[in-house]
């Protein structure tokens, strides 16, 4: 008989790995081309088998066909949905049944995510985006009929930022449905009534839990934070501090949670003296009762799973194996949802276990001289003292240990998917998750004791701000550790590079990396957190310079944020008298930040950088009254190493009048313009004299007057005018390089021009 090989040795200690990799594969495969080849992948796995009759080929062969049909049948009906909607184009009317699944959105009132019952010729068990704002707020578990419209998930239009068609397209919607009439419940559905009850729960124990507390206070967050997974407000430094930290999947209920939840009932039932079959299975209710409360998120589901698994070892009287386990509960979460294997979530979770069950022990060797004394020393000799050091010192080992192994398992992902490092996180660790393990324990203690007797339940609560408190300065002190965490730089032109961003309803904003960076006009408040903001983080831009072109909300809503948000030196404004409220308090903000507030007038130069300069064109300081805001604004020229950018905002007829009556050369190589209001934009004369070989210009469907007109289009096509419309474009990022300017649209409909002198 032929001995076994180490391959073979390996797998009989490990038989389900060759099911796992098998499953991967076809995932990957399915998701990739579908189920259209799933006949000749079935040919090639059963002539595998024939070739090679080995237990680990033939799970290899299983788990491959098992994940490609499972995946890939999903993929096949989101693809038929998507195929039938853009047939119906520009609507696609549908009346559909279906169940809540997830509510995506902060409140009650949505977006929600609903799978799909009946929906006339479709295919059923697909998920929709249902955006139901008007209409009364639904719960998870309703059953619903409702009419609408599907539109495909718009791609991301701004660069960098975050991919929210990319992120709907992994929980299994590639489709939103907005509904025009009344949404009608007809009722729950059964299977989920369970977690609706348990959802009810979390709206409560979230307002037990911080009894006595000032529910916006940093304490509060951070404690429903731990404890639900609530995030804190996008603005909160709290963030921050704990990513620098390493800590930042505290915020998220993760695996970490679920075990340590586990870790206080097995705690509890064992002081109890509880058997092991009412302790194990107390542990696996309770941790399956949390991650109910907790919105059965994927991470909290799949870390009950583990466990259930690992922990029903000792249920059937077997020693568990760790990495076993792990295989199991991965092949059960991708056969039911093969999206999830593409989630930074759950490379996280499953990274980080399987590095703790392989790496722990080879750590704590690397250690043990922290956990020894003299060989020459005898044990007995040592005092009670002595012996708390050491056992003190073996606790500080094992930790560091794990802290190490869990830190190898996750830094290469969270570089790879977030683009930081934090070295400091393997000591951070330690003392964190102590912290928020008595966070989490507290916050227990003060629900059952405050069901008991409120004023003890307010005393736990005191108790648990005071250590939150310690916990969010003891994450600020490790954030700030010099070296402690790293950001990945992207790389940036020699030249610098210009964004023109791409807002809802004919906003605008600007960034110009040149110099210390500028942003000129940033948006709406709201526009400028979800669409600007992102891609300045994921390119690590800090503009030290503002400028306001004109005072509409649309422009400059968000400039408050903007101060808070970079302490920027200086902002460049168009006057100081204008009557929106949103400037009003930009100005009064700026004097309290001590942000030095510039009126440019006509023909003033700003010098950026060499070779790099800003020209005003047309100043409104210089106008009487007030005017309408649109022809109130900065007329901007950019020079930038030889190259003329033209930036109007959203000046119309009045503005360019001006300009041609002034006299001024207007020659620039490209325009970046909006929409006037209350005037057309974009005359042939301004044009002929500006001889723009481009124009970049917003154009939104509604409100009609931010609508591209045909004549404008007619003109700009006689002129011979390279025309960049946002619809289309999305934002579009400009380089220079070997003088010539590369004008690179976002979505992939419109390809990039290289202009040239």
């Amino acid at each position: 008989m032929r001995a076994p090989t180490p391959l073979d040795r390996l797998f009989s200690l490990f038989p389900l790995w060759p099911l796992l990799t098998g499953v991967i594969a076809g995932v990957c495969w399915a998701d990739k081309f579908g189920t259209g080849d799933f006949v000749l992948a079935a040919i090639i796995g059963i002539i595998t088998l024939l070739c090679f009759r080995k237990l680990p080929i033939t799970l290899l062969v299983l788990g491959a066909l098992l994940g490609h049909v499972t995946h890939g049948l999903v993929i096949n009906h989101q693809a038929t949905w998507l195929r039938t909607v853009q047939a119906k184009q520009p609507s696609a009317n549908i009346a559909l049944t279906g169940v809540v699944i997830q509510t995506l959105g902060p409140t009650q009132g949505g977006p929600y995510l609903i799978k799909v019952r009946d929906a006339e010729d479709l295919p059923s068990g697909v998920r929709i985006l249902l955006n139901a704002k008007r209409h009364a707020p639904l719960k998870y578990g309703d059953i619903i009929n409702l009419n609408g419209t599907l539109h495909a998930v718009t791609p991301r239009r701004n660069p960098h930022g975050f991919d929210r068609a990319a992120w709907l397209h992994r929980l299994g919607a590639d489709l939103t449905l907005e509904t025009h009439q009344a949404i009608t419940v007809t009722g729950v559905s059964p299977i989920r009534k369970p977690v609706r009850i348990l959802t009810d729960w979390r709206h409560h124990l979230r307002k037990k839990m911080t009894t006595g507390l000032d529910p916006d206070s940093e304490e509060a967050q951070l404690i429903r934070a731990v404890v639900l997974g609530e995030r804190p407000p996008r603005d909160s430094k709290m963030i921050e501090n704990f990513r620098n930290s390493g800590a930042l999947h505290v915020f998220a209920v993760s695996g970490l949670h679920v075990g340590m939840v586990g870790t206080l009932i097995g705690g509890l039932l064992w002081f109890l003296r509880a058997p092991r079959w009412a302790l194990i299975s107390g542990i696996i209710l309770g941790m399956a009762l949390y991650a109910g409360i907790t919105g059965l998120r994927p991470p909290a589901v799949r870390a009950v799973l583990m466990a259930s698994i690992f922990l029903s070892g000792f249920l059937i009287q077997r020693r568990p194996s760790l990495i076993n386990s792990l295989a199991a509960s991965a092949i059960i979460v991708l056969l039911g949802d093969g999206h999830q294997i593409f989630t930074p979530g759950f490379q996280l979770s499953y990274g980080v276990l399987l590095a703790l069950a392989v790496a722990t022990g080879l750590w704590i060797q690397i250690l043990k001289p922290m956990a020894e004394i003299d060989p020459f020393m005898p044990r007995l000799l040592l005092t009670p003292w002595q012996e708390r050091i050491l056992s003190g010192r073996k606790w500080l080992r094992n930790s560091l240990s794990v802290s190490l192994a869990a830190w190898m398992g996750s830094a290469p992902l969270i570089w790879i998917h977030f683009g930081i490092i934090t070295p400091i996180g393997i000591l951070a660790g330690i003392p964190l998750m102590l912290i928020v393990f008595l966070i989490l324990a507290l916050a227990m203690l003060g629900l059952a004791a405050g069901s008991l007797w409120e004023p003890a339940g307010k005393a736990v609560t005191q108790a648990n701000a005071i250590v939150a408190h310690t916990a969010y300065h003891a994450a600020t002190f490790f954030a700030h550790i010099p070296g402690g965490h790293h950001y990945h730089q992207p790389h940036r032109p020699p030249n610098g590079r210009i964004i023109v961003f791409d807002l809802p309803y004919g906003g605008g904003a600007n960034f110009l990396d040149l110099g210390g960076g500028i942003l000129l006009d940033c948006g709406r408040r709201d526009h400028f957190t979800r669409h600007v903001q992102p891609t300045l983080n994921q390119l690590r831009l800090t503009p030290d310079s503002l400028i306001v072109s004109h005072a509409d909300s649309k422009h400059s809503g968000g400039m408050s944020h903007c101060l808070a948000s970079f302490q920027p030196k200086q902002a460049i404004i168009p006057r100081s008298d204008l009557l929106s409220q949103s400037y009003r308090t930009f100005l009064s903000q700026a004097k309290n930040e001590h942000c030095r507030l510039v009126i440019p007038h006509a023909n003033q130069i700003f010098h950026i950088e060499p070779g790099v300069y800003l020209e005003i064109l047309h100043a409104p300081v210089e106008i009487e009254g007030h005017g309408l805001a649109d022809d109130s604004g900065l007329v901007i020229r950019l020079h930038w190493h030889g190259w003329r950018i033209l930036f109007t905002g959203d000046a119309g007829m009045i503005t360019e009048t001006r300009l041609l009556d002034s006299g001024k050369d207007l020659s620039a190589d490209l325009i970046v313009m909006g929409r006037n209001s209350d005037d057309f934009t974009g005359s042939q004369i301004f044009y002929q004299a500006v001889t723009p070989q481009a124009i970049i210009t917003s154009n939104c469907p509604f409100p009609a007057r931010e609508r591209i007109p045909e004549r404008w289009i007619h003109l700009t096509q006689k002129l011979g005018i390279h025309t960049f419309d946002q619809l289309q474009t999305g934002a579009v990022t400009l380089t220079l390089e070997h003088d010539q300017l590369t004008l690179t649209p976002t979505l992939d409909s419109t390809r990039p021009i290289t202009l040239k002198h």
